[in-house]
């Protein structure tokens, strides 16, 4: 494989995510121009690429595709479901073919025989009804039009809430090009202006809002037959409005003097416009070994500068003093900088999610809007490649446990559109995922009993409801009575939480019966480097991720260990707390403090306790892996290297009140 072949590979795989983005814009809104043209270019920029590097079969297979698209943009063919599945069908295939990093194997597969002859056949179809004057009605293309929508719902709507229409407001660019303002109050989202410029029809853009037409009133205003974006004085008026200095009336009014006075928009400011809608940050491919070295040798030279810090403090010298806090600083940037460079959004794995809820809901029988939220957010990639099977898991099983059928929601008085949410943002070091779905919720008292069927847990067992809810994280249990090839085996949610703790991250369950469950991941911002909590006990160094500390408290040691036993609860600022004791578990042969301090986590949900020695202060911690022949608990996550040279172990607390359980 040449250097070409290798770059069209990797540039159309990121092109075919691209593809299925326009392809299910598509098929919510068949008359939208902006994804058809998208959709267009992309099959185009994929056909000439692969023609010409060799790849003839799938230049062959865009074309024809590419033909179909072209009749709908030429008003001979309407978007259908028939070829939306075709085209993603067909490059499924492509994708998996180009998966394989194999030029001779790609060149002589012939996997995609029969969808071209699908393709072939739908074309011919076209052009027989075409010369027939049959079964095709052309539509004239349309002018863009200039409208303003007042959007205001007839429910009480929370801005951290579930429901789809602020998305909905969102996704009217799909529909053409869109300015908007949201009018809030304290936490109530109030009303929408928004201001499109669209091809599309007033009852296409009504239909946008069928599913939500009984919770908001939709106020169409046509104000011209022309694209008037870049006229700011559109924009200065439409605020007026939105602020409510003025009514409908003078808005109409400005557009009906606008149009006799046949303002022409300068092609200054049209160049100008298009020149600020193009600019932005120029992008380089580089490879992610570089990148990996990279960060090796800055988690080296993080390691390099604790050492040197450590001389400095020994040898008190104030010219030593100052460089080292120079070079602390210097080195905190570039970590800080080459952390970023190994992040990418969350938003490019969003396109493979919302096709799995649309392939899924269809074979399902269900209807299901994903909506996502805070896809900004950037990731490690690695981890994203980690966490993209668990987050399909939790999807497939909200779609297929969670949310009912369209003829269930109808009866308990629910929109027969079920609503899937991806939330993600960042607090602090860690990184929050949140999967939540609106359908029936988890029923504790079914997982309780197959728990207690399966020999999980004692039938006079008292649990909270996060630990039963915790307990659909147990490897077979499953509360599917049917086993399919969705669910119902019992391996999918150990797995999801498996891969969790192996990031060192954690997974929290809640849910309400009839309204919904919510799945909420926390992960530490980088794999290789964390602000970590240095701590002691007897000999040993232990690093704790400081994102996991909820407080520290110290009290004597004898409230901990009285005449040698251990009181695993104890009270902490009137407070009964769990407590695991390293030094009673691992050091009881040794001579005890006089103070032990109390490291608060919660782990489940649930507030618990960490006694160590002493508190040697904060570290910024290079993790490195123990080794395979190093015999360790799992608890122990990663090892680090301090200032004297001497190692530290990173705890894992979620791990390690599971090993306290054993």
């Amino acid at each position: 494989m040449d250097g070409n072949q290798k770059r069209f590979i990797e540039d159309t795989l990121e092109l075919l995510n691209e593809l299925d983005e326009g392809l299910m814009q598509l098929e919510a809104n068949p008359l939208a121009t902006a994804p058809l043209e998208q959709v267009f270019r992309t099959m185009h920029t994929i056909k000439g690429a692969a023609s010409m590097f060799g790849f003839d079969n799938i230049s062959q297979l865009a074309h024809h595709i590419e033909t179909l698209f072209d009749h709908v943009r030429k008003g001979n063919l309407q978007i259908t479901d028939r070829l939306i599945s075709l085209t993603l069908h067909a490059f499924d295939k492509v994708r998996y073919l180009l998966g394989k990093n194999d030029v001779e194997r790609i060149i002589n597969s012939a996997k995609l025989d029969e969808n071209l002859q699908q393709a072939t056949a739908f074309l011919q179809e076209i052009e027989q009804a075409s010369v027939n004057s049959l079964e095709v009605k052309r539509v004239e293309k349309r002018p863009i039009t200039t409208y303003v929508i007042r959007i205001t719902p007839s429910i009480i709507l929370m801005a951290d809430g579930n429901h789809p229409l602020p998305y909905l407001v969102k996704d009217l660019e799909t529909l053409g090009t869109t300015t908007a303002w949201l009018h809030q109050e304290d936490n109530t989202l109030v009303y929408w202006t928004v201001i499109l410029f669209t091809a599309s029809t007033p009852l296409e853009i009504e239909s946008y809002f069928i599913f939500v037409e009984h919770e908001c009133t939709i106020k169409l205003i046509h104000l011209a037959n022309e694209n008037l974006q870049d006229d700011t004085a559109l924009h200065t008026i439409v605020v007026r409005f939105h602020e409510k200095e003025i009514g409908e009336e003078e808005l109409r009014a400005w557009a009906q003097k606008r149009k006799l006075s046949q303002v022409p928009v300068s092609t200054a400011s049209q160049a100008d416009a298009i020149d600020k809608k193009f600019t932005h940050d120029s992008v380089i491919r580089v490879s992610k070994r570089k990148i990996d070295d990279l960060m090796n040798w800055i988690s080296e030279l993080v390691i390099l500068q604790a050492q040197v810090l450590n001389v400095a403090k020994n040898s008190r010298i104030a010219e030593l003093d100052e460089l080292t806090e120079r070079l602390e600083m210097v080195t905190g940037h570039l970590r800080d900088t080459s952390l970023e460079i190994g992040l990418v959004p969350i938003e490019t794995l969003v396109t493979k999610f919302k096709r799995l809820v649309r392939d899924l809901s269809k074979s399902l029988g269900k209807k299901v809007n994903f909506i996502s939220v805070g896809t900004e957010t950037e990731m490690d990639k690695d981890v994203i490649e980690m966490m993209t099977d668990p987050i399909m898991h939790l999807i497939r099983n909200a779609i297929d446990h969670g949310i009912e059928s369209p003829e269930t929601r109808n009866f308990l008085g629910k929109s027969e559109h079920g609503t899937i949410k991806l939330k993600a943002y960042q607090s602090a070091a860690s990184i929050n995922l949140v999967v939540s779905d609106d359908g029936r919720g988890i029923d504790k008292n079914r997982v309780f009993r197959k728990a207690v069927a399966q020999g999980i847990v004692e039938e006079t067992a008292v649990l909270s409801q996060e630990e039963i809810y915790n307990l659909i994280l147990h490897p077979s249990l499953s509360t599917s009575d049917i086993v399919s090839d969705i669910s119902g085996r019992g391996v999918g949610m150990d797995v999801v939480n498996q891969r969790i703790m192996e990031l060192r991250g954690c997974i929290t369950i809640s849910s309400t019966p009839g309204e919904g469950t919510s799945f909420h991941i926390k992960l530490p911002l980088s794999r290789s480097i964390i602000e970590g909590l240095l701590m002691k006990v007897a000999n040993t160094h232990y690093v704790m991720p400081l994102n996991t500390i909820e407080s520290i408290d110290r009290i004597p040691y004898a409230s901990l260990d009285r005449e040698g036993h251990v009181n695993t609860d104890i009270l902490v600022n009137n407070e009964l707390l769990n407590v695991y004791s390293l030094r009673k578990n691992f050091y009881a042969h040794e001579l005890p403090p006089k103070t032990t301090d109390i490291i608060s986590v919660y782990v489940n949900g649930n507030r618990r306790g960490i006694a160590v020695d002493s508190i040697q202060g904060k570290i910024q911690a290079v993790l490195k892996p123990l080794g395979e022949y190093y015999e360790h608990p799992d608890f122990i996550s990663a090892s680090t290297i301090l200032g004297d040279g001497t190692m530290a172990l990173v705890l894992d607390p979620q791990r390690l009140f599971s090993y306290q359980t054993l």
